[in-house]
């Protein structure tokens, strides 16, 4: 896979998941307690 086609691949996923996180409520708050468990995990 060449450059080109890795950041085009890159920002088609940035792209679904940003829509995803606005639209679809069950997904943002999944990947909110995901976030906030790992965040909580590995706080010093």
């Amino acid at each position: 896979m060449n450059m080109k086609n890795y950041l085009i691949l890159c920002a088609a996923i940035t792209v679904v998941v940003v829509i995803a996180l606005l639209y679809i409520p069950g997904v943002a708050d999944t990947v909110e307690g995901i976030m906030l468990t790992f965040l909580a995990s590995n706080a010093a």
